[in-house]
Order: C-alpha cells, then structure tokens, then sequence
C-alpha cells in the first residue's frame, strides 16, 4: 500500500482592498492590487515528540572507538603531505600556482605603494611606542617579510598600529619608570658636560627596547600557541561595543601623549591610574613655555593631511588609482624645511636625530622582564589577533576568498616571535593600508616582498634624510590619523538605542579606559561583558501567547490588540536558555504569567475550610465536569476542532527502516489515544479565498474575545480574618478554568541539571492541582538532557510534544476531571524537590 501524505499547500487568491493601509494610515508591505498567495493548509494528526521521532528519526548506527577513528586517520600520503606542508606554509601553495603574466605587475605596484605608506607611519609610531624611532623602521621591515610565508590574506598590512603602539609604550614606560627607581644614577648622565634628558640617554633608550622585544617575544609566542590547539574563539566573548569604546578610549590617550610633542613642550610623562589627568595636569602647568614654531609646523601637518584626504582622495576614490601618500609628502616637505631652515636651531624645534643605516643581526630579547608583563602580553596578543582577523574577514569577504583563523593566528604570531629577535615592537594589521591594499586589488601575499624591499632600501639608504624631520610633524600625523577613532565615540548613541546592556558596555570601557588607565578598561569592559551576559539571562523575558483574531497566528498576547487568548489552555514561552542562574526566574515568570498552583492551592484550602465550617461538601464548580483525557461520547467538538484532529484514523506512517507499519491513530506509545467517535469526526480542511490566511494547525474555534487573565496582581484583596489572600467564588472559578499549560521550548537552547529539575517539580506543582503540563519544541539536546537528569520519570513522553500546535490541538480537546475537597498539601518530598539542604 503506498503511503499516503496528509500535506497540502493550496493557492488562495486574496484580493487586498485600498483600505488594507489601515484607518491612521499605516504603511504596509502589501499593495492594493489583486495578488495570488500562498494559504498555509497543513492536515495531519497533532505528534507527540516520540511518536514523530519513532516514524521520522534516523537509526543510531553504533559510534567508532577513538582508537578505531585515530587508526583511519593514521596514514600518510602524498596528498596529505601536501595538504599538512602547505597548510602551515602557504607561500608554498602561492609559488607553485603563481601566475606571473596576471599577477606580478598588480603585485609590484600594490607593495611599493603600501611601502610608501609605511615610511611615515614607521617614523611615527616608532616616536609613538616610546623607544628608539628606527624600532618603528624595523617593525615595518620583518613583521611583513614573515607575513609573506606564514599569512593566506593577500591584502592584509601587518606592521606598526596605533592601539598596539599604546600599548606597548605604556608597559615600556612602567617598566622604564621602574628602571630608573633602581638605578637612580642614570639621571646624573652627561654628555661634554652638559646634562642629558633622560629620554636621551643611551642606557635608558636601550633598556626601553629590550622590554619592548621582551614584549614582542612573548606576545608572538602566546598566539602561536593559541594558533596550534585553535584557541581564536576567545575574541568572540569581546563585543563590538567593547571594542569601540576600548580603541576610542585608547584614540584618546594616544592622542594626548602627542599633544606635548606638538606643542614643542618636554614634559614627564605619567602612566599608571588617572594617567590622562596627571599628564594634562603637566601639560597646563608648563603651558607658557610652547613653542610657537612646533604649533606651526603641527597645525600646518594637520590642515594639509586632512584636505588632502577629504577633498581629494575621499572624493575622488573611485577615478584615482591609489589615494596620495600625502603623509609620505608632508614627511619629505618637513625633511627639506627641517634641513633648510634648521628649525632644531633658529626655533629650537626638537627633531628625529641619529638614525641607524644598518639592520641589526639578530639578538635574544631580553626575557628577564618577561615575568612582569604576561599580562599586558596576553592583552596585547588578543588585541592583535582580534583586529587583525577582522580585518582579514572584511578583505576575504570583498575579493572572494577564505582564510583560515587558525593558520592566520600562528601568522600573526611568528610575525612577531621572529621579528622580536631583530628589535621590533609588537605589529598588528593597520586598517588604512589594508584598505589600500584592497583597492589597488592585490593578488597574492607576494606583494609583502616588495614592501619589504623598499624598507630595507628606506633604512640602509635614504634613512639619514629623516633625522632632520621635526618630531611636531610627527606627532600631527599620528594625532590627525586618529580622527576616525575620536568619529566613533559618537557610536555610543547607537549602543544606547540598540540595546541598553550593549551601552553599559561601551561607557563603562570608555569611562574606564580613558580615567584610569588602558589596561584598567579592557579589564573592566571584559568583566562588564561577562556580568551583563549574566544579567541578559537574569533578565531574560517569559510571556503568555494569545492568537489573533484575524488569521489565527499565535504571538506575544500583550503586544497585539486583537489578540485573544485559547479558554482554558495558557501558552508561556521563555526566551533564555534555562540553567542554573534563571531556573526560579522562568518558574516565577511562568507562575505570573500563567497559574500559580501554590496559590491555587492555598485558596483551595482555604476554600475547604470554609465549606467546612459550613458543613458543605461538595465538588469544587461541578459545572465544569469534564473528562480527564479526552471528550466523551457525547461530546461534540468544534469544526475547527475536527479540523485539527481531522483525517487522523486515514492516514498511516510507516517507518523507513522498517517494515512495520505504524498506525498514528492508535499508536501506543506515545501518541495519546482517541475515542472512535472523536477519530470518525474527519474532515477536510476548507479554504475560502475571501477570507483570512488560514495558519498550519488552525485553532479557529469560537473564542470568546474577552481574556481571562490570571490571578497574580499585587493588589489582590485582603481577606480580613487572617489577613491572607481574600477567596471568592468567581476568583477559584478564574483560576479552575485553566486546564493545560503549555511551554514552548523552541527558544532554549541550552538545558542544564538544575532548569531539568525546575521543569520536573513545576510539572509535579501543576500536577498537584490538577493541571496539565506540556511542553513542545523541545531540542534534541534539551531532550537528551532530560533523559539524563530524570525528567521523564515524573513527566510522561505523552506530555512532550513535537511543536505548539500539536500540543495545543490535545490541549484543546482535554478537560480536567473537577477538584474533590480533601486536597492535600505537598508531601516533604515534593517540598524538598531534591534540593541539597536537605543532604547535609
């Protein structure tokens, strides 16, 4: 016999009236014409999650041993060998399918121009990080030679970043500081007697770039590591509101560290807690001793970059070929002013000074500091992977390619583990000559030879051109690149008006970041992140559900005026996953939302009482008898009661692996079974094309458009003899009229012992007064944590369904035998609900 379906999708066409639009003249999705839709028509009998899954689910095969599983892994083969090699270095994969006639010349243009962008930058966040300017030269040299081996984005710019260079200045400044505290003696330096500042000595500017290679080392060394066992999930517990507010807090600082600089001032620099006031502190203490001629030079830097950028290269981005190096020309035209008019003696305007035109062999970093910055290296490392990654996504996405986190992470990480033996700082990706990358459409990671060559040409040759470049210009170049970061603090507003927990991140990490200290706010915003997911679930909304008038769609019964609720059947939907922090919260949500039987009871006993006392015993409203489980004989159900359970005895599943046929209408376990009559009442469902979309599982029946809402309300009346809950007739009579209780569990997700356990006594509470639970839409792995954790031991797999219409079609047509006197309270067992009290 071939097996029958009982689905359907019909055509209906609906003519929209002009007056579709609504009477205040909302505006629809939907014109006023004549369109054909698609009417959701689906006919077959309500399943319960076992019956569905006994007909549908596949057959377990027995899982392999993890011995059996490494053994056919175990095997080596030329292709796997490949795959291994090229995986971990994939300039091999680049070199054997390079096409040269394709892609040298884009390659060689997008390198030398990224090259160019890198000169000025180098010179400037080598000022920045706080040591030696030509550390700046030399982490745009190596970190983009490894890059090329180890690295699978092709646009993709490593070398000096802003945020990374304040970083790493602030460890090397507190280390510095401490230098000094210990060897007090180095203040006393002079060179051909005249006093030395202390930023000038050669001992101080060493010490400060070994902490700095330390630094590099042992960053490099923690993303390798992370690389190899693929660690790079940790990024994803960082927002994007943490994000913003943590760079832009660090635009701020970065910025203040070059105000001194532009303003021709020689100031100490604080680092530590409140670092940002302290420093303005000195700033405006030393105010009347600026240098007019620095601010010139600075203002002059800053008015050029930014109508340069603007005007022309932001505007006419899509005619140019490449945007103008205009930081690379106003670093040439300081260069020859600096030379000319020897503004270091006529205007005493500090300059760059000595720079090194040699590479330096490669030495051991000095890991004696290691010890007092794992902390800030670790921060360092995420923060480097994390932008860097992004960046790479946002390129991969653009041009059309993958690249792999993983392998990208040990990129990262041997960038500056081996860049850390040739007196680099940390690098990480700058977004600015990313983008340039992207645009000029590079090919492969063999653009980042070129950039390299131009380096090495930059520092052995043309290096000694810088070291009349006023260090003011420098500082205008790192302070206006900032300007999109100081354009993102405005994005607090839309953290704000998206959601209120995502604002409470961005301030308190900004707050935090620029008053403190840039260590103190990542710290702060992490842990603000982790508690606000805490507080989300905390909480997290439980709501009953209502079905409209109109076309029977089942939603928030609050949110929608011609929502109306299902007479004695409440719908509660929970949307958090449900574990150890917020199990009593969805129990008390569901009991506001729906019934709650410990008050039930309580008015029931003191309902008992009263009748007692009056000698009275009686069924509790014997009005509302009604069978336990299904309707009598002589009960006549609705059409569109017909329609849900309507074709049930017609149609038979039969399992795909079995030959058994299994009939739905009188299947044992775990369908809940019918009376003959109530299966006979089939009917088709019928469709009108001038009314209202019929929804899957119709619930049309004749509902009453007024709620009967639930007896939670604070203001309840008092009674006055015991001062407890006042009981009247109409109020028991509000509450006995909810029969069933349906949770949808289609939105949790994750189910541990303790929300397992809640679910077991809330049914047991309901249970008690005579409420039916249900529950439906419950996940694989929720149900397999009930498995687990005995659920099913008090709750019957015939409570469990396969989603809210099939427990709503059984609901519907079951009725609650009426309470007798005589209920009894919850038994010690029932009140203890196995917690661990009563185990010590």
């Amino acid at each position: 016999m071939k097996e029958k379906r009982s689905v359907s999708i019909s055509d209906a066409a609906i003519v929209i009236p002009p007056g579709c639009l609504g009477t205040k003249g909302r505006r629809f999705s939907c014109p006023a014409v004549n369109v054909v839709d698609n009417a959701i028509v689906i006919k077959r009998p309500p399943f319960t999650q076992t019956a569905f899954d006994d007909i549908h689910a596949k057959t377990e095969f027995e899982s392999k041993s993890i011995s059996e599983r490494l053994k056919k892994q175990a095997y080596c083969s030329k292709k796997r060998l490949w795959k291994l090699v090229s995986g971990y270095l994939p300039i091999l994969k680049v070199l054997r399918y390079y096409n040269i006639k394709e892609n040298i010349l884009i390659d060689i243009l997008a390198g030398l121009t990224i090259g160019v962008l890198h000169i000025p930058q180098a010179l400037a966040f080598g000022q920045l990080t706080s040591v030696k300017i030509e550390n700046g030269l030399y982490t745009s040299l190596w970190p983009v030679i490894i890059y090329v081996f180890f690295g699978t984005s092709a646009h993709v710019s490593i070398g000096t970043s802003a945020v990374i260079c304040i970083l790493t200045a602030g460890v090397v400044d507190r280390q510095g500081e401490a230098f000094v505290a210990s060897n007090p003696d180095i203040l006393n330096f002079t060179l051909n007697g005249t006093q030395v500042h202390l930023n000038e000595i050669p001992a101080y500017l060493d010490y400060k770039e070994g902490v700095a290679m330390a630094v590099t080392f042992v960053s490099g060394l923690m993303m390798i590591f992370m690389g190899i066992f693929k660690l790079g999930f940790i990024t994803a517990y960082l927002s994007e509101s943490f994000f913003c507010a943590f760079t832009s807090g660090a635009a701020i600082h970065i910025a203040t560290s070059q105000v001194p600089a532009m303003l021709g001032l020689d100031i100490t620099k604080h680092g530590g807690l409140f670092k940002f006031i302290n420093n303005y502190i000195e700033i405006f203490s030393h105010i009347t001793e600026v240098n007019v001629a620095a601010i010139v030079c600075a203002v002059i830097t800053c008015l050029i970059i930014v109508l340069v950028k603007d005007c022309i290269n932001e505007r006419f981005k899509h005619k140019l070929f490449m945007p103008i190096p205009i930081e690379l020309f106003v670093v040439i035209i300081g260069c020859i002013v600096g030379y000319f008019g020897d503004l270091n003696t006529n205007f005493g305007i500090a300059i760059v000074g000595s720079i090194p035109n040699s590479i330096p062999p490669p030495v051991i970093p000095p890991l004696a500091e290691a010890p007092d910055v794992l902390a800030d290296c670790f921060i360092i490392a995420i923060l480097i992977f994390a932008n860097t990654i992004a960046m790479a996504k946002i390129c991969a996405k653009k041009h059309n390619y993958e690249v792999d986190d993983s392998q990208e992470l040990i990129a990262y990480g041997m960038c500056n583990f081996v860049s850390s033996f040739f007196k680099c700082f940390p690098s990480s990706v700058a977004p600015p000559r990313s983008m340039v990358s992207s645009g000029m459409n590079t090919k492969t990671v063999v653009n980042g030879i070129f950039t390299s060559g131009l380096m090495v040409l930059v520092i052995m040759v043309i290096s000694f051109v810088f070291e009349v470049l006023p260090k003011s210009i420098l500082a205008a170049i790192i302070f206006i690149a900032l300007k999109g970061l100081f354009i993102q603090i405005l994005d607090g507003r839309k953290f704000w008006r998206v959601n209120k927990f995502d604002f409470v991140i961005w301030f308190s990490t900004f707050t935090s970041a620029v008053f403190l200290d840039i260590d103190y706010g990542l710290f702060i915003g992490v842990g603000v992140s982790l508690i606000t997911v805490v507080f989300q679930t905390q909480f997290a909304r439980g709501y009953r559900l209502g079905r409209t008038t109109k076309d029977s769609t089942l939603v928030e019964h609050k949110k929608y005026q011609d929502s109306v609720e299902i007479p004695g059947v409440k719908i509660f939907r929970f949307q958090s996953s449900l574990y150890y922090a917020n199990a009593e919260i969805f129990r008390s949500n569901l009991y506001k939302c729906t019934v709650n039987p410990r008050k039930l009871l309580k008015m029931i006993k003191k309902y008992e009482k009263k009748m007692g006392k009056s000698g009275k015993s009686e069924v509790l409203f014997s009005e509302d008898k009604r069978s336990s489980v299904v309707p009598t004989e002589n009960t006549t159900l609705s059409t569109s009661e017909n329609n849900l359970i309507g074709g049930m005895n017609s149609t038979v599943y039969t399992k795909s692996d079995s030959t058994k046929r299994v009939s739905v209408s009188n299947m044992d376990n775990p369908l809940f079974t019918m009376t003959d009559e109530v299966q006979n009442n089939s009917c088709v469902l019928r469709q009108n094309a001038d009314s209202s979309i019929k929804r899957h599982g119709s619930i049309d029946s004749t509902y009453s458009n007024d709620t009967i809402d639930t007896v939670n309300s604070e203001d309840e009346e008092v009674d006055p003899e015991d001062g407890g809950i006042l009981v009247t007739d109409e109020k028991l009579r509000t509450m006995r009229h909810t029969h069933h209780v349906i949770v949808d569990c289609s939105v949790i997700n994750y189910l541990d012992a303790s929300g397992a356990n809640v679910l077991s006594h809330i049914f047991t509470e309901y249970d008690h007064v005579n409420i039916k639970l249900f529950l439906c839409g419950c996940s694989y792995d929720m149900r397999k944590a009930m498995k687990h954790a005995g659920v099913f031991n008090k709750i019957p797999h015939e409570n469990i369904f396969l989603d809210l219409y099939d427990a709503l079609a059984v609901a519907k047509i079951q009725r609650t035998i009426p309470m007798l006197l005589g209920v009894t309270d919850y038994s010690d067992e029932e009140a203890a609900e196995d917690s661990y009290i009563t185990k010590l």
